[in-house]
C-alpha cells in the first residue's frame, strides 16, 4: 500500500477555526488520494479546532464516491473529540423541494391582481 504524510502545520494555521480552512485541507487530502491508498494527516503543531471546522471537514470528507482511507496522527485528545462528537451528530441532509415555481407577469397591473388575490 501507497502512504502519504500531510502535515497540517504546513498548510493551515495551529488554530483551525474556519470552514474555508477545512474545505482547503479536504481539497489537498482528496488530491493526495488519487495517488495513494493510505493518508496520514500530521495535527503535530496543531492547537485547536473549532466546531465549525469540523464540520465543514466533515461534510466535505464525505461529499462524493470517494473512499479515503485516513489515519490522524499527532491529534491532541480535544481535537479527536471534537471530530467524534461532529460525526456523531451528522446525517445525510436531503433537499427539501429542488423544483420553484417561475411566475412571469406581462406588467405591474397583473402582478398587483395576482399579489392582492391572497
Amino acid at each position: 500500500m501507497i502512504k502519504s504524510e500531510i502535515k497540517v502545520a504546513e498548510i493551515l494555521p495551529s488554530t483551525l477555526d474556519s470552514r474555508e480552512a477545512a474545505t482547503r485541507l479536504v481539497n489537498v487530502i482528496k488530491e493526495e488520494s488519487k495517488c495513494n491508498s493510505i493518508i496520514e494527516i500530521d495535527f503535530t503543531d496543531t492547537i485547536f479546532m473549532s466546531r465549525s471546522f469540523a464540520d465543514q471537514f466533515h461534510k466535505d470528507l464525505h461529499t462524493g464516491e470517494e473512499i479515503l482511507d485516513l489515519v490522524f496522527k499527532n491529534a491532541s485528545n480535544d481535537i479527536l473529540l471534537m471530530l467524534t462528537a461532529v460525526s456523531n451528530t451528522q446525517t445525510q441532509r436531503k433537499a427539501v423541494n429542488k423544483n420553484y415555481k417561475v411566475l412571469n407577469f406581462s406588467n405591474i397591473k397583473s402582478l398587483e391582481e395576482f399579489s392582492y388575490s391572497w
